[in-house]
């Protein structure tokens, strides 16, 4: 009972907080800061955003932004990566980076009292760090033999073909992380120079979180780091939008001696086509977000085709995605695309019944909160609103605009997602697949190799 109190009591600190005076914007001398207020522990979070991402990248250097950052500690002209690592376990530091096509993100936490030091040896290597050409060689080879190794997972397989094919003719097709080709030709001078350009040239937003103790890092932060509002540059991002088929696109991706069929069905959103947060999050968890999800009990339960499904939908600033994932037998893959093909226009003709559109509400409804029970998450969201140009009325709107769709916009809504003659159709599998998918259109067969 105790612990039901706690959670209902961290939900409702989270999600009651939007737009209240625990969350306060700053300008540290033409940096922009902000600060979500949470004394609740004696822990602190630090984000840094840099508005630029993979795009950045010339074709000489792709896989270098993601590198810069995931290889930062690896050593400085004071310390080597030994001497790092000892250094942040010692303060109980956790870190990590993540980079996508528009923007990247720098974060560490730990507990308020080393959040000095902490933030002293982050700006050191934001400042210094050298990527010893020996560390780098030791990493490229590991990555190189993992991608090798790629035989044996199908499904990530699926996932790196279906995310360059399904978002083809966009700037965004080519993975962050670069290919194999691109690994072994990251170089010390390409990662340094990757770092000085975010450093120098890209503008940053500070996100903390904290007790107000947590402010103390802004000496450090203009200092040490050196981001005195020093950068400018945001990416802005222009396209040609890409226009339906009026038909399915097919892929084979084959994978010798591969047991069974991974499939992805899905369909990049231009950016007019963009949509609230609050639709395609309801249609994606309708269609397969969960055990009473509709796809799941047609392909699971009624036909016994699989074990699990899942269907996402969701925008970054200038474009969306949607998709479907899911895998069976390679005997039954026609009968599968079949039927998730049957399932998504039953619901686009209205064929449900209001009671299940209700329980996927239902299940938003409650469940939004919880989304936000840490500042880290919470803080996360509040990164992807700023960069989406939103504010946080979008998180308090949510709840509504939810429980207000109805059932004639519901189908409208699944059909622009979902509908199948938009999607992008990738099956990995042995080539034998190829004579079961001919009856949906033309099969393009690929090895899996090329998206390595």
């Amino acid at each position: 009972m105790k612990l039901l109190i706690f959670l209902i009591a961290l939900s409702q600190f989270t999600y009651a907080s939007y737009g209240t005076d625990n969350i306060k914007r700053m300008n540290w001398e033409n940096l922009e800061v902000v600060w979500l207020e949470d004394d609740r522990f004696p822990t602190y979070n630090v984000m840094i955003y840099f508005a630029d991402g993979a795009l950045s990248e010339s074709a000489s250097e792709k896989g270098s932004t993601e590198a810069a950052l995931q290889l930062l500690t690896y050593g400085t002209r004071r310390f080597s990566r030994k001497d790092i690592a000892d250094n942040l376990d010692f303060f109980g530091v956790t870190y990590a980076s993540n980079v996508t096509h528009e923007y990247s993100l720098f974060k560490f936490q730990g507990l308020t009292k080393d959040v000095i030091p902490t933030a002293k040896k982050f700006c050191h290597l934001f400042q210094d760090a050298t990527y010893p050409q020996r560390e780098l060689k030791n990493t490229i080879k590991r990555a190189v033999t993992a991608l090798d190794s790629k035989v044996n997972d199908p499904s990530g397989i699926a996932s790196l073909a279906f995310r360059e094919l399904s978002l083809a003719g966009s700037p965004y097709s080519y993975p962050v992380s670069g290919k194999k080709k691109d690994m072994i030709r990251l170089t010390t001078k390409k990662l340094k120079g990757k770092l000085n350009y975010l450093n120098k040239e890209v503008k940053k937003r500070i996100y903390l979180s904290g007790p107000k103790s947590v402010l103390s890092i802004k000496d450090v932060i203009l200092n040490e780091c050196g981001w005195k509002g020093e950068g400018k540059y945001e990416r802005a991002v222009s396209y040609t939008p890409i226009k339906s088929k009026g038909k399915p696109s097919i892929y084979l991706i084959t994978v010798p001696k591969a047991n069974q069929a991974q499939v992805r069905i899905g369909k990049f959103i231009n950016k007019n086509e963009l949509r609230k947060d609050s639709e395609t999050t309801l249609a994606s968890e309708f269609l397969g977000g969960g055990f009473t999800s509709r796809l799941m009990r047609v392909l699971r339960q009624q036909y016994g085709l699989t074990y699990s499904v899942s269907a996402f939908a969701g925008n970054q600033k200038e474009y969306g995605r949607a998709g479907i994932a899911t895998f069976t037998k390679n005997e039954t893959v026609d009968k599968l695309l079949i039927e998730t093909r049957n399932t998504i226009e039953s619901i686009e003709k209205g064929d449900f019944g209001k009671e299940d559109l209700d329980r996927s509400k239902g299940f938003l409804s409650g469940s939004f909160p919880f989304r936000f029970q840490t500042s880290e998450s919470l803080l996360g969201e509040m990164i992807l609103l700023d960069h989406e140009n939103k504010t946080l009325n979008a998180l308090d709107s949510f709840k509504d605009e939810v429980n207000l769709i109805s059932k004639e916009k519901f189908q409208e809504i699944v059909k622009s997602l979902y509908h199948w003659n938009d999607q992008t159709i990738v099956v990995v599998g042995p080539r034998s697949l190829q004579s079961k998918l001919k009856d949906f259109g033309d099969v393009k067969v690929i090895n899996y190799k090329k998206f390595l």
